[in-house]
């Protein structure tokens, strides 16, 4: 097969902006066009702290003229200071344990670490035959590379044949600045050849108890001044780095304020 999984990774990368996205954010630089909807629930939040969230996303990436969009390479993902990811306690998957197997067996080794889980649709490209459709799952786990935290994410299909593979995502906190986390892939030596995925659907929830307490791994603050109900603030920005050309996609956010 010839055709390169980035697309997927530009779509999976959408979804792990976690917190960061808007109700619908369109970008489109030459005839690369990339769409992202996405829903954080609860709408209010507290002014100070975090409380736990869910993200439900949608994102598809396409050409405007009807080809195969470059190959992804490298994708980096800012959230801002106001979107927290909270992992103390929770389970974490070894990625030796869901390489190369499918959703169900990914699911019985790492299942206590899953934090999010969702569809993909792509376009498979054989040689001397026609591109067709096919789908399949994605999870999201908690994990580590080393000492650093990271997110995998697996995908599996069974049609034309069962195909798996593990995009991992690391986790490293910012210092300064607006943005206080950064998830970072790089998409070649861990995708390989395959086919062209062009759009997801993904819910990112995950609630547990640790130490008789009550957590939740995306959270999430409406840092509105003091006198108003409500706020806008750039909560994301997110950095596609392709084989021809890089964009820069930076997601408003709009909250209101929890009594």
């Amino acid at each position: 097969m010839r055709r390169r999984l980035g697309p997927l990774a530009g779509a999976a990368a959408g979804a792990l902006a976690l917190a960061a996205l808007a109700p619908a954010a369109t970008v489109q630089k030459d005839d690369l066009r990339l769409t992202v909807l996405g829903q954080i629930k609860p709408f209010k939040l507290p002014r100070t702290g975090t409380a736990p969230i869910a993200v439900f996303v949608a994102g598809h990436i396409d050409s405007s003229r009807g080809g195969v969009p470059p190959q992804l390479r490298r994708m980096e993902i800012l959230v801002n200071r106001h979107g927290l990811l909270r992992d103390t306690g929770l389970p974490v998957c070894d990625l030796s344990r869901i390489k190369s197997v499918s959703s169900g067996r990914a699911l019985a080794s790492c299942g206590p670490a899953l934090v999010g889980s969702g569809r993909f649709w792509a376009s498979i490209v054989l040689p001397s035959q026609r591109p067709y459709r096919t789908r399949g799952r994605l999870l999201i786990f908690n994990g580590r590379l080393g000492r650093t935290r990271a997110l995998f994410a697996h995908i599996f299909t069974t049609n034309p044949f069962a195909s798996s593979f593990v995009i991992p995502f690391r986790i490293k906190r910012i210092r300064q600045g607006p943005y206080g986390t950064q998830l970072a892939a790089s998409l070649p030596e861990t995708l390989g050849e395959w086919g062209y995925v062009d759009r997801i659907k993904l819910t990112l929830r995950r609630k547990y108890r640790y130490r008789g307490r009550q957590l939740s791994y995306f959270n999430a603050g409406c840092p509105a001044l003091q006198g108003t109900n409500s706020a806008v603030f750039p909560l994301a920005r997110v950095n596609f780095s392709f084989a021809t050309q890089d964009i820069a996609v930076s997601v408003p956010k709009t909250c209101g304020v929890a009594r």
